[in-house]
């Protein structure tokens, strides 16, 4: 077995005790309550994150549940609960339906950047730096950028296989505040498993369809997440076996409290070994 996957397997147990070990630290800071008086927006923080810790199992068990029929779909939709005081929105999605950042060409990096708000000649410099910073070769587009430019801060483009969203604000042309406008719709755990459009985020469908916003399957898509998918659709649900899924919680407490978590695991079929984590923060 190599490095990662040692890691995900070691983590699926741990992974798994999230709802135990969150259930006992709501419990603990419960009984220590009247002794934090003065700190009460420290604790409700405590407890949000304790919260979003449940959340992330909770997803997980609806996402692997033996029962077809009550499992969670991947398709973004937003679940509401509770769990103690905290409030949970918990949102399944399909890393396959969203924007695969090292298999990007030139008209898709293009729509890309346009939707995070890119125009004039900072979208080229931002558009041809992006491909230079996935492709496996050294030659520079007209305005990108490759390994010269970058090495005087010690930095070496990775080619396709970038590690993290993050990495995207090192890329000459884009700034961390672009990176934050497509974050929710990019992804880098499918460069082997490419683009899937079932479950796409429509903002995703934009980029890669050739129609961008305006295109069917952006339109379609967007109507089937405000409540207007067909007996059809439901009917033709994917499995989700060999799929990264990411578990998305937001935990917020009245106090003030509030915690996010997310959650990419790949759901492998095996009963002994379920799901495989690729990232938990």
């Amino acid at each position: 077995m190599n490095r990662a996957g040692e890691e995900g397997y070691a983590l699926v147990a741990a992974v798994a005790s999230i709802a135990v070990f969150a259930t006992v630290a709501l419990g603990l800071l419960e009984a220590a309550r009247m002794g934090l008086a003065d700190a009460g927006a420290e604790q409700a923080q405590m407890q949000a994150v304790a919260a979003a810790d449940a959340g992330i199992a909770l997803g997980l068990s609806k996402v692997l549940g033996d029962d077809p029929t009550q499992r969670w779909s991947a398709d973004g939709t937003v679940h509401a609960l509770r769990f103690g005081e905290a409030d949970l929105r918990i949102a399944v999605r399909d890393e396959r339906g969203k924007v695969p950042l090292g298999l990007l060409d030139e008209a898709q990096a293009t729509r890309l950047l346009e939707q995070a708000g890119l125009g004039g000649e900072r979208l080229l410099i931002a558009r041809d730096s992006l491909l230079d910073w996935i492709d496996d070769d050294e030659l520079k587009r007209p305005f990108g950028a490759e390994d010269g430019y970058y090495a005087a801060a010690g930095i070496r483009p990775p080619g396709a296989r970038i590690a993290s969203v993050d990495e995207l604000a090192l890329v000459r042309g884009l700034d961390p505040v672009t990176v934050a406008r497509i974050r929710p719709y990019v992804t880098t755990y499918t460069l082997r498993s490419g683009f899937d459009a079932q479950y796409a985020d429509p903002r995703a469908l934009a980029v890669m369809e050739a129609g961008g916003e305006d295109g069917p399957a952006a339109i379609e898509r967007a109507r089937e997440l405000g409540g207007q998918r067909t007996a059809l659709a439901f009917a033709s649900t994917p499995s989700l076996v060999d799929r990264p899924v990411s578990i998305e919680v937001l935990a917020t407490l009245p106090g003030g409290g509030r915690a996010a978590r997310m959650l990419v695991a790949e759901i492998t079929g095996i009963p002994e070994r379920p799901y495989v984590v690729r990232s938990y923060e």
